[in-house]
């Protein structure tokens, strides 16, 4: 809607952190992705943006204060730079219903207000399976040849 667009404008113009790449709103199936610095960074740039955001916890509270603005809708600390904006209920957990037989599920943003914390939750608390937390892709390689 044109009054969270406006809402992520702003907080863009807000953000201390002032490099600034391009397409800071993506729109994807199912979703829009918000980044402050934005998908047009390489990575020394994105490694600026984490660095900067463990310590700011800029992703943090712009989700909290998304939530607490947008009730129809869900912001969630996604990736290394971005906000994921989907409709409220409209995550990961939904998938769950759809797989037969023991979940396991990896997953780098595991933690309560990230992406991957809904499916997280429905795995562990319905005992479907098990979920690891990863940090990138070679951490979950190394997890699943380790898994037999």
């Amino acid at each position: 809607p044109k009054d969270a667009k406006g809402w992520c404008n702003t907080k863009l113009s807000e953000s201390a952190f002032t490099l600034r790449t391009g397409n800071h709103l993506e729109e994807r199936p199912g979703l829009v992705n918000f980044s402050t610095i934005g998908r047009g960074c390489n990575l020394e740039q994105r490694q600026m943006y984490v660095e900067f955001d463990e310590k700011a916890r800029e992703r943090e509270i712009l989700a909290k204060e998304f939530n607490d603005m947008f009730p129809g809708m869900t912001a969630q600390v996604a990736g290394e730079t971005g906000l994921d904006i989907i409709p409220a209920g409209k995550d990961k957990r939904q998938v769950a219903g759809m797989i037969e037989g023991p979940i396991t599920f990896f997953g780098d943003k595991m933690e309560y207000g990230g992406n991957d914390y809904p499916l997280k939750r429905v795995i562990l608390d319905n005992d479907l399976g098990m979920c690891y937390s990863v940090k990138d892709w070679k951490h979950t390689w190394k997890l699943l040849k380790e898994y037999d």
